[in-house]
């Protein structure tokens, strides 16, 4: 769930140092500052599946998955992925993803639109992004076709 809280027009740097002291997560998208609000039960219990599907998977690799509270940067947008795979090295303290290699987004009906229009475009122009898929989070058999990205 979001929700657009902008005023006036905002740079990316004006943007992220707006970001980065604030207690509530926004992104930035095509120019609009969009709230990031909490999520259903449902949402939050596929997430938790993925990301332990994906760590077992990935165990025993220089890989890890990771939960949305970790910024990904595509041009002058920011995004918060509900679920990102990255397998270079990173600093503690960072807080953008440098080199998602896996973007997932759970859909709902508030952000299913924006999440397979806006967010899919501005993903592939992510240069390490292999691949992004979109889980629907009441239907969970179905994954939309990734397409690979580089």
């Amino acid at each position: 769930m979001s929700g657009i809280v902008q005023s006036k027009p905002w740079t990316l740097t004006e943007f992220l140092e707006c970001e980065n002291s604030q207690e509530t997560k926004h992104e930035f998208l095509a120019g609009e500052i969009i709230a990031i609000t909490g999520g259903t039960f449902a949402h939050a219990r596929l997430i938790a599946r993925l990301l332990t599907r994906l760590s077992n998977h990935l165990d025993q690799t220089p890989c890890l998955a990771l939960a949305s509270d970790l910024k990904v940067q595509s041009a002058e947008n920011i995004l918060y992925p509900d679920v990102i795979v990255t397998c270079l090295p990173q600093e503690n303290d960072d807080l953008i993803c440098k080199h998602p290699k896996l973007i997932i987004e759970v859909l709902s009906g508030s952000t299913a639109s924006r999440d397979r229009n806006k967010k899919r475009h501005v993903y592939q122009h992510i240069e390490t992004l292999e691949q992004r898929r979109h889980r629907f989070q009441r239907r969970y058999t179905y994954f939309r076709s990734c397409q690979s990205v580089g």
